[in-house]
């Protein structure tokens, strides 16, 4: 019941944000997460103004793109959202690094690429029990840690360099999983990150 209230809270915020918004000039070192970062702008917001940009391009200097703007209703709508499910609070990404792949939203790719040094510390920003924690051949993920957030939330971290944790183990806001790494399936350092809420994948940077 909490993610029906998510969703339908989430469409009506996003209706707001589509019904006005501003023009803004792409500068040098600009990409989408760090002008919503910036601009205080949800991902998800952003992506639902600007439905004909192609997220696996990177933005071009001079590009023109649509910025939702937030009214105090649709502010008090994201509210809302946050109060109807607990698990749309104190997500962050579980290291600090470069997005190499966005979010597809396709079975091939429901997740993100987040790219940093080779054994980098990969932490968890919510309590929770861990599900999984093995060397997974058959997907190319290598080595693999599933966690369980309670609500229907589930977290995927992949390609690690070596996993920290066991199947059954509690793990607290802060505490390192995993050293980030390129076992598997991959081209290089990096952690593969998923979200599912009830079974459906969920863009990770639009629970920032």
């Amino acid at each position: 019941m909490k993610f029906n209230l998510l969703v339908i809270a989430a469409c009506i915020f996003l209706g707001v944000a589509q019904a006005a918004s501003s023009a803004y000039t792409v500068k040098e070192g600009d990409t989408l997460y760090r002008i919503a970062k910036v601009k205080n702008i949800n991902m998800t917001a952003l992506e639902a103004v600007n439905p004909k940009l192609n997220l696996s391009k990177a933005l071009q200097i001079g590009q023109v793109i649509q910025l939702p703007i937030i009214t105090r209703s649709a502010a008090e709508t994201q509210s809302a959202v946050i109060r109807s499910a607990s698990i749309r609070v104190s997500w962050s990404l579980p290291v600090q690094g470069v997005i190499t792949t966005p979010y597809f939203g396709t079975p091939e790719h429901a997740g993100i690429d987040i790219a940093a040094p080779l054994g980098t510390p990969i932490r968890v920003s919510r309590p929770g029990t861990v599900t999984e924690s093995r060397f997974d051949p058959r997907t190319g993920w290598g080595w693999t840690i599933v966690i369980d957030y309670g609500e229907g939330a589930l977290a995927r971290y992949s390609h690690n360099q070596m996993n920290l944790v066991r199947i059954g183990d509690t793990v607290q806001p802060g505490q390192v999983i995993a050293r980030l790494g390129s076992t598997g399936n991959s081209t290089g350092p990096h952690v593969d990150y998923r979200i599912t809420i009830n079974g459906a994948p969920v863009n990770p940077l639009a629970l920032q």
